[in-house]
């Protein structure tokens, strides 16, 4: 059995240091593109003659009746960088996503948003989400058949 010193471990930490500040700094810059891009949708206009000066302003459409919502699969792709495309990441360190219970899934991003669980990066992450945008994301995690269960099943 082989032996590892500390001199042989510290270039691995150290590369695992910068792959997760460049994961983590991926995941922030796509939600708040992600974000923005919903936040810039085509807002609905009254006609002008429709509109008087006794008549209240139209709301802004909400994220669940916005007219060009954005779709929860492009939603998904902030979970890329630490969770895997599709929340596929083969990895111990980061849960995957792929086949998640929608419901477990939204209530472990509220816990986040919400300071009810502990994390330095996903409760930034989730703040940036609304019920809904985390129940259609959890709807599309839920819907990915995970890769090890599918190739399981073409055995």
């Amino acid at each position: 059995m082989k032996h590892t010193t500390s001199s042989q471990t510290a270039p691995l930490r150290k590369v695992l240091g910068w792959t997760l500040m460049v994961a983590i700094g991926a995941t922030v810059a796509t939600s708040l593109a992600v974000k923005a891009i919903a936040q810039t949708a085509p807002k609905a206009v009254a006609p002008a003659a429709a509109v008087t000066a006794a008549a209240p302003t139209p709301p802004s459409p909400s994220p669940a009746s916005n007219p060009a919502p954005v779709l929860a699969s492009t939603m998904a792709h902030s979970c890329a960088a630490c969770h895997g495309t599709h929340g596929e990441l083969g990895d111990e360190y980061f849960m995957p996503l792929a086949g998640m219970p929608v419901q477990q899934f939204v209530r472990t991003m509220t816990d986040f948003r919400e300071g009810k669980r502990a994390a330095t990066l996903m409760g930034h992450v989730a703040k940036g989400f609304t019920d809904a945008d985390l129940k259609a994301m959890g709807e599309f995690f839920a819907a990915v058949k995970p890769a090890a269960v599918a190739a399981k099943g073409a055995q």
